[in-house]
């Protein structure tokens, strides 16, 4: 049984052969009568298909195949491209056509057809022709724009922390196809991108962690690259700093977070903006977290501020105490700090006639928040003691009339005031 079907198979195979074999004159007669009986049946999608075959023999066929192929077309229902053919058979055959008066009335029945036709697909393809400008145009502009962003400069280099960093991508240029860093990703994305880095020649590029990301981040840090609002709704990835930990949330080192102004979130499938960074000089990067104070001079006075790594009571990883306005005197008189017992409270006068307006751009660890805004000042006197606050980023101060609302505190020395 298996050998009479491999047979037959092998008989229809040949036979197949042989009929492609002939040659394209024969195929071409078996091809005419076949589109005769077609077109006789009015058999017309059909006889078009014929008609192809034909043409694909490659040899001369005659003129009066354009005619049938006219009228099948318009038979079928497509009198647009039944016209054009119709009208290029009696231009080239003219009088003499064979079938000239069938393809006159042919083509007096498509005409108003054809002409509203024509006119839908011209004004199609003059919408085409100016969609693919605007699309070459945008092209051009997005390409502009990337040879722009690649003339800035994309790394910022902080003498002061050994840090290098990439400047994230803003908000215009977000969408742009041509450029050739990441703006934004998932954590796994963000963490593949900054680990094959290859930028300035340096290839030891990585996600930030949270104690490096403190001196990037914030419009208080005068070396500040990041504008929270900018940048994919404020979330940062970063690596975890257990100093930043609370009694609500452990934040394990060898994390990534996302991390926000205010906030933390480990969802994997998070959005966030990508920021590389290296340590230029892990020397200097651990020496300004070890500084205790810093000296500022502003309009020939010399003034000692704190200015230490401190971690906030609260979920959010800010840097400075937070405290109640007789706790934040306290604090203050009580603190021991670079061998100097002596500090205390910002008066008026200090804030007024000794300290910047702008005292963020001049310290370290200050984040663009709202709840930092008001540093505690005091106006001492017998009994008073009458507490106020400065607002750095509106540059002024203010009185507080509720002494049990929390601000944060920066000590502050007379820096001529004799050592402990």
């Amino acid at each position: 049984m298996k050998q009479r079907l491999i047979i037959s198979l092998f008989i229809i195979f040949c036979c197949c052969s042989n009929l492609w074999a002939l040659s394209p004159e024969i195929r071409f007669d078996i091809l005419k009568t076949k589109l005769t009986q077609q077109l006789k049946e009015k058999q017309y999608p059909e006889s078009l298909k014929t008609m192809h075959e034909i043409k694909e023999l490659g040899i001369s066929v005659p003129p009066s195949l354009a005619y049938f192929e006219g009228k099948a077309l318009f038979e079928s229902g497509k009198k647009y491209e039944a016209y054009e053919i119709l009208e290029r058979y009696v231009e080239t055959g003219g009088k003499n056509a064979k079938y000239y008066k069938q393809a006159i009335a042919y083509l007096v029945n498509a005409e108003a057809t054809y002409a509203a036709e024509k006119e839908k697909r011209e004004a199609e393809q003059i919408a085409r022709e100016q969609a693919e400008q605007k699309r070459r145009e945008k092209e051009a502009a997005l390409r502009q724009q990337a040879a722009d962003f690649n003339a800035e400069n994309q790394i910022y280099n902080n003498s002061n922390t050994g840090l290098m960093w990439t400047l994230p991508v803003p908000k215009k240029y977000r969408n742009n196809p041509y450029l050739p860093v990441k703006a934004k990703g998932t954590r796994q994305e963000a963490k593949n991108y900054c680990e094959n880095l290859d930028l300035a020649g340096h290839q030891d590029w990585r996600l930030p962690s949270m104690k490096g990301l403190s001196t990037i981040a914030g419009k208080g840090n005068k070396y500040s690259s990041i504008k929270w609002e900018d940048y994919s709704a404020g979330w940062v990835w970063a690596w975890g700093s257990k100093e930043f930990s609370s009694k609500y949330e452990h934040i394990q080192k060898n994390k990534l977070y996302s991390v926000s102004s205010r906030s933390m979130d480990t969802d994997n499938d998070k959005t966030a903006t990508i920021m590389c960074v290296r340590q230029e000089s892990p020397e200097k990067f651990k020496e300004y977290f070890n500084r205790k104070y810093r000296v500022i001079q502003f309009k020939g006075h010399k003034i000692m501020v704190e200015d230490r790594y401190m971690i906030s009571n609260k979920r959010s990883y800010f840097r400075d105490p937070e405290l109640k306005f007789y706790p934040a005197i306290n604090y203050c008189k009580n603190l021991e700090l670079g061998g100097f017992n002596d500090w205390h409270l910002p008066t008026k006068e200090d804030i007024l006639k000794r300290l910047p307006c702008q005292i963020a751009t001049r310290l370290s660890f200050l984040r663009d928040d709202p709840d930092y805004n008001d540093l505690w000042y005091m106006t001492p006197g017998f009994l008073k003691n009458k507490p106020g606050v400065q607002d750095p980023g509106e540059c002024e101060i203010k009185r507080v009339k509720h002494k049990n609302t929390r601000h944060h505190v920066r000590c502050v020395r007379d820096l001529e005031s004799k050592k402990k």
